[in-house]
């Protein structure tokens, strides 16, 4: 007799669940659908994420449909402060990277997410780990955007004289 697997629980709603992969499979459907007036050059980064955002999207479905899902009603409420801390934070981000790069500022904007996002105590290990991972990603980025997919970034001002 098979073991059933057990179903995933909701973030909040079952029906989000399943209404926010079908958005950004439509997004995403609009997205190439829009690139197709553009040049073979100019379409290439839309049309990258906009494929890889289709295929998470259709995965997290599958994902969904094969485990199940049920509401999480009595979920825990977010940090407000976080929350606003999270958008200014992100407003900065946005603000500082024509003046300092794009990856100072991405690295400044991954420490100060970190910080925000932590809940459990920090430890040396834990620190050094997410510093590590910050670094590989925002070199991973700026590899994929400028170097693969041609996209222009921020030099930034302050390194230009």
């Amino acid at each position: 007799m098979m073991k059933a697997r057990p179903r995933m629980q909701a973030t909040c709603s079952a029906r989000s669940e399943f209404l926010l992969p079908l958005l950004f499979i439509a997004v995403s459907g609009l997205c190439i659908w829009q690139a197709r007036d553009m040049s073979q050059l100019g379409a290439i980064f839309p049309v990258t994420i906009a494929v890889v955002i289709l295929i998470a999207g259709v995965l997290r479905l599958g994902q969904l449909v094969m485990h199940g899902v049920h509401s999480n009603v009595g979920r825990e409420r977010g940090s407000t402060p976080r929350r606003v801390l999270l958008v200014l934070a992100m407003t900065a981000w946005a603000l500082i990277m024509p003046w300092a790069g794009f990856l100072l500022a991405g690295l400044a904007s991954f420490v100060t997410l970190m910080l925000i996002a932590q809940h459990e105590p920090w430890t040396p290990r834990r620190l050094l780990g997410h510093l590590i991972a910050g670094a590989v990603l925002v070199a991973g980025f700026y590899g994929l955007f400028a170097l693969l997919l041609n996209v222009p970034l921020p030099v930034g001002k302050w390194w230009m004289g």
